[in-house]
C-alpha cells in the first residue's frame, strides 16, 4: 500500500520545517553564533509550493468536471 501526500500533508511538513527554523535560530542565539537556516527555510517554501500547486491543479480538476 502506497501513501500519496495530498495538499494538506505538504502544508504540515512546510509548518514542520518552520518550526525546525525556529529551533535552529533560537540554538545559534543562545549559543551567541552566526548559523544558516537558509536551507530549512527553502525546504519550508518548497513544501508551501507543492501544496499551493495540487490545490491549484485539484481547482481545475473541478472548473473541467463541473463543465462537463
Amino acid at each position: 500500500m502506497s501513501y500519496r501526500c495530498g495538499p494538506a500533508d505538504w502544508i504540515d511538513l512546510a509548518i514542520g520545517r518552520l518550526e525546525d527554523a525556529k529551533r535552529s535560530l533560537s540554538e545559534c542565539d543562545r549559543l551567541r553564533q552566526g548559523c544558516d537556516i537558509c536551507d530549512e527555510l527553502r525546504q519550508a517554501r518548497r513544501c508551501l509550493n507543492r501544496a499551493l500547486i495540487m490545490v491549484a491543479e485539484e481547482k481545475e480538476i473541478e472548473k473541467d468536471w463541473i463543465t462537463k
